[in-house]
């Protein structure tokens, strides 16, 4: 089919002037960090050649974790969010790209209009009577317009919406890394619980012995009325608090619903029976910073960000120029509908404009300006980040060591509180001391399991958050 010679002008001239263009402001690289070659916290676990463990959560051997992150991933709503936020930036890319083409509409007026001219001696000639008289006035055809991008404002726009899209996507994986360390760190919060509770029930089983064998010896006056009513307070101390504890659990639990993104209860059941606190005896070594670095999503979120505000500077330098736009019409005109869609009726039109704003320099330098603070700012966000995320990783890194370090002397410390405890109820079952002496080590002993029970919890939550300050947790696609 043989193109009309409209086109032909239209599309040579627009690929002709675009093929002469040129990018205003600056092109965007990547800005240098200097980095450290290894982490202060724990100079002799770092290896250059180590990768970043992305499914940290299989090392503690807890298919019960397995199973609610797997679900977490697949259901929780901040993803969701997330996810659509990335169709809509996807959206304004395939918005910034259609910029580049003509514009065009299928158009059909109709009009009836009548001219009332004042002519000379119009009466006499009939010309008068003729323009007085009401016409009508058909057109069909095809409207299209192209803005020539000569100096590349539509083309930074592109590369700013690409670089939003691309930080909407390293955001989703923001959230999933954050998101797999929460639903990890809640499920910790369940098992402490329930090995606090746990203990509160061994501690309850024991004192009711040691209250039976109070009143043994009450009753054959070998112990006095004090000593069993101070075993029954200490067995009511205790109990007093397994409420507590069971509400620890339960609002953890509900707190996992909202994380997998189910209805209140859904945890309870999917948690199942209690489990000692998970954890891992996986040696922890670690990738060098700028491994972590590159693979923190939070970086990358922020390194795009800067992409795109360095792209709107690009923008708003491209308004100080001209804007060139080609225009063209083809279809039919005619005063009678009949008639309109014949050969006879072609009706076509092309041309051009130019429009330079050079009275508008104020507020275009203003725009500028505001592009290029906004380039500056995300420039220090993006420095902020590295700094903060290097941090994170020394912050967690000694929490973890410390808290080994205390999980040790804690668990050296119940062994040998359990130990003084078994003495002191033999001694008093035997007569040899008093019931004050029991009940002081059973309070110690007590308060050392405990501390044990958190500080097991509290040393798996402090390596979840060295592997969540690694960058672990998310698929690259």
């Amino acid at each position: 089919m043989k193109s009309h010679p409209l086109f032909t002008v239209f599309v040579t001239a627009g690929f002709g002037l675009m093929l002469a263009a040129c990018e205003v402001g600056p092109d965007y690289q990547q800005p240098d960090a200097p980095l450290p070659e290894g982490w202060v916290s724990a100079p002799d676990a770092t290896d250059a050649k180590t990768e970043i463990d992305q499914k940290w959560w299989t090392n503690f051997n807890d298919p019960v974790l397995t199973g609610l992150i797997d679900k977490a991933a697949a259901n929780n709503l901040d993803l969701k969010v997330a996810e659509a936020r990335i169709a809509e930036a996807r959206a304004g890319v395939s918005a910034a790209t259609a910029a580049f083409l003509p514009q065009g509409d299928l158009k059909g007026t109709a009009t009836r209009e009548a001219n009332q001219l004042a002519l000379p001696d119009a009466n006499a000639t009939g010309l008068g009577n003729l323009l007085h008289k009401p016409f009508n006035i058909y057109q069909t055809g095809f409207d299209a317009s192209w803005e020539l991008d000569l100096f590349g404002g539509n083309r930074r726009a592109e590369e700013s919406a690409e670089a939003e899209m691309q930080a909407s996507e390293a955001t989703r994986d923001d959230v999933l890394v954050s998101l797999m360390a929460e639903v990890a760190r809640t499920y910790v919060d369940i098992r402490r619980a329930n090995a606090k509770l746990d203990v509160a029930e061994n501690i309850v089983a024991a004192d009711k012995k040691t209250l039976d064998i109070a009143k043994q010896r009450f009753d054959v006056g070998q112990a006095p009325r004090l000593d069993v009513v101070n075993a029954e307070a200490e067995l009511q101390r205790v109990e007093t608090q397994i409420p507590d504890i069971r509400n620890m659990a339960a609002q953890a639990e509900y707190q996992m619903d909202v994380l997998l993104g189910e209805q209140p209860g859904a945890a309870h059941r999917l948690v199942g029976a209690p489990t000692p606190i998970p954890t891992s005896d996986k040696k922890l070594v670690l990738a060098a910073p700028a491994s972590v670095i590159a693979q923190r999503p939070d970086i990358r979120v922020a390194e795009r960000k800067l992409a795109a505000a360095t792209a709107q500077q690009g923008v708003a330098v491209a308004k100080f120029f001209p804007d060139i736009s080609l225009t063209g019409f083809f279809g039919a005109l005619n005063t009678s509908v009949s008639n309109l869609v014949t050969p006879a009726n072609q009706s076509w039109m092309a041309g051009g404009s130019v429009l330079w704003p050079i009275l508008s320099y104020g507020s275009l330098s203003a725009n500028l300006d505001k592009a290029n603070a906004g380039q500056q700012e995300a420039m220090a966000t993006y420095q902020k980040s590295i700094l903060s995320a290097l941090s994170d990783v020394e912050r967690s890194l000694n929490a973890y060591t410390e808290q080994e370090k205390f999980l040790l002397a804690t668990t050296n410390q119940v062994a040998e509180d359990q130990h003084a405890t078994n003495i002191a109820r033999q001694r008093y079952k035997e007569g040899m001391t008093s019931f004050q002496e029991v009940l002081d080590a059973e309070r110690t002993l007590y308060t050392a399991q405990n501390n044990l029970a958190e500080a097991r919890a509290n040393e798996t939550q402090d390596l979840i958050a060295v592997y969540k300050s690694l960058g672990g947790g998310w698929v690259k696609r």
